[in-house]
């Protein structure tokens, strides 16, 4: 394939915001041990993708991706995971291997615990993140019986920060509340054994989560680290 950019394997369908994005962060580009693009998926608004479903926004998603395409990567993922509603019509569309969400980590980790045991999706918002979503990345049947939702939509911080209600982050109160919300879920739910991180905006948390829970976590940063090891040259 002729690439306009070499060097570049990875591309990152953005969301049509203005987030506050610490490294971690895969709207940050030092996230990355790798050059990655980026593309807006313009009218992809926040509440719009996260608690609207993406409604309407297939055509500008699978736009993005092909644009990133055309540039010359040779894998996309997004930066909402969310977006796994569309993971099917992307794959089917772009033209290269994509993976929307890190959602679709959660077959695979199931599979690396014990049938007795749980994992814990850490999402931006339990109350719209749906059965839709999970089925898109292969969640079904006695799979979703074993994943628990812990959602941060009622965080005085984080959540109205994510949603554009405040400009300002800060690191250290949006951290405490990520990790309170994983230490509730554990104390609920004593069965679980890993979390899988849905919100793109989470992965510079992650290593408090680990800290405070003792529990494995996966999230947007290694399903990236996992797709361009995949395509890399």
């Amino acid at each position: 394939m002729n690439r306009r950019v070499s060097g570049v394997d990875l591309g990152v369908i953005m969301l049509d915001n203005t987030l506050p994005r610490p490294i971690g962060d895969l709207g940050n580009a030092r996230s990355y041990g790798y050059p990655v693009a980026f593309d807006i998926c313009w009218g992809a608004e926040t509440t719009l993708v996260v608690e609207r479903g993406a409604a309407g926004l297939l055509d500008s998603v699978v736009a993005a991706g092909q644009r990133l395409v055309d540039l010359g990567v040779r894998a996309v993922t997004t930066c909402c995971g969310f977006l796994a509603i569309y993971q099917r019509e992307l794959a089917e569309r772009v033209g290269v291997p994509v993976a929307t969400s890190s959602l679709l980590q959660i077959p695979v980790v199931l599979r690396m615990l014990a049938p007795d045991q749980r994992v814990c999706v850490l999402t931006v918002n339990a109350s719209t993140l749906t059965d839709e979503h999970l089925d898109a990345v292969g969640v079904t049947g006695e799979d979703r019986k074993r994943v628990v939702l812990a959602g941060l939509e009622h965080t005085a911080h984080f959540y109205p920060m994510i949603v554009g209600e405040r400009p300002d982050l800060d690191v250290a109160l949006a951290e405490a509340e990520v990790v309170s919300a994983a230490d509730a879920a554990v104390a609920e739910h004593p069965d679980l054994a890993a979390f899988v991180f849905e919100c793109t905006n989470l992965p510079p948390y992650a290593s408090a989560v680990r800290a405070a829970t003792g529990l494995p976590v996966w999230h947007a940063g290694t399903l990236a680290d996992w797709l361009q090891a995949g395509v890399g040259e």
